[in-house]
């Protein structure tokens, strides 16, 4: 198996596909009976949930974040051995024996997801969004897949979720969605916006970013701004910088024709918000990160001191690649002269 990408439920792994055939043996089938089949869906500011509990098994979900894809998944209320091999594809409904062309999708274990730690086989993007349109079809999805243990391979597993009763939900799912942000925008708004040492003034590609995120603004209905600063970690240091800076900003939303109520300026640690419709714009500057503090009589650096170099080191490499850090020091006039020095 191959190691995916961290997403923000934990760690991703891909499945590898395979194809079945007529000597594997099924272990165990799961489905929800017709007369029991139903959906559940659930919403918030920043989500669309649809969900269908499968009996004896556990929860088939489609759930669909602001600025992420779409995921479909399955999960079992237990802890069993590795599942090693896994695929998914859009079947009939058991009432009906014309068989379809089917296609496999790429399948992703995901790991680590709360503190039950129950595995889930997940696909996202396209593939979530095909079983959408099959369920509407009155398809079944069906997962299969297999699972080892230390006497190797066990018989196949099959999940089909059912479409019974799916369309009675499918268009709250469908009116949830349409004001979600598209896939990857929430982040590309959301930048940091850098100046430079003792500098008020927006480079040419904070103006850029300004364009796109003015652009956002006037189309969707109800967006707002929210100015933060990336260097807050400077405390009480950093508050006049990033004040004066990010009036500038507000200036500049002004003059392209967003109106002062949409924009709101918050100076210190701001936690992040789940409302989808708020775009965060950062101000990054180095003014308030250059004085290092270290303890009376004391050479190491408190934790504190050490995240601002941390920010510092970011600011240096995201924003001057190439330029040169000129570390300078002095002690007050107390103590003997050859500790200070």
């Amino acid at each position: 198996m191959n190691m995916g990408n961290r997403n923000m439920f934990g760690i991703k792994t891909i499945l590898s596909i395979f194809v079945l055939v007529s000597s594997v043996s099924y272990a165990e089938d799961f489905s929800t009976p017709l007369l029991k089949a139903d959906w559940m869906y659930e919403n918030g500011p920043s989500f669309c949930q649809l969900k269908q509990e499968i009996p004896t098994y556990g929860m088939a979900e489609f759930m669909h974040q602001s600025g992420e894809l779409l995921r479909f998944s399955i999960r079992e209320n237990r802890n069993k051995s590795e599942i090693v091999r896994a695929s998914l594809v859009a079947d009939t409904a058991p009432w009906i024996h014309q068989s379809v062309p089917k296609k496999d999708h790429l399948v992703y274990l995901d790991l680590l997801i709360d503190i039950q730690n129950y595995p889930r086989l997940s696909v996202y993007g396209d593939s979530a969004e095909t079983m959408l349109d099959a369920l509407a079809k009155g398809m079944f999805p069906t997962f299969s897949y297999i699972r080892a243990s230390v006497a190797g391979l066990l018989p196949e597993t099959r999940v089909a979720v059912s479409s019974v009763n799916f369309l009675s939900k499918y268009q709250k799912f469908i009116d949830c969605r349409k004001d979600f942000l598209p896939f990857g925008l929430k982040t590309v708004l959301e930048k940091s916006y850098y100046f430079k040492s003792g500098s008020k003034v927006l480079n040419a590609s904070a103006n850029r970013q300004l364009k796109d995120t003015v652009k956002y603004l006037k189309e969707v209905s109800g967006s707002r701004v929210l100015i933060v600063s990336d260097t807050s970690i400077a405390g009480k240091r950093d508050k006049n910088w990033f004040l004066s800076r990010a009036n500038v900003i507000l200036a500049n939303l002004i003059k392209q024709g967003i109106a002062k109520n949409r924009i709101s300026i918050k100076s210190g640690v701001v936690s992040s918000s789940i409302d989808n419709k708020l775009i965060r714009l950062s101000v990054f500057g180095p003014d308030s990160l250059k004085t290092i503090y270290y303890r009376k009589g004391n050479t190491q650096l408190t934790q504190l001191e050490m995240q601002r170099l941390d920010v510092m080191v970011r600011y240096a490499n995201e924003f001057l690649p190439n330029a040169q850090l000129l570390i300078k020091s002095h002690t007050d006039s107390k103590g003997k002269r050859a500790t200070n020095l």
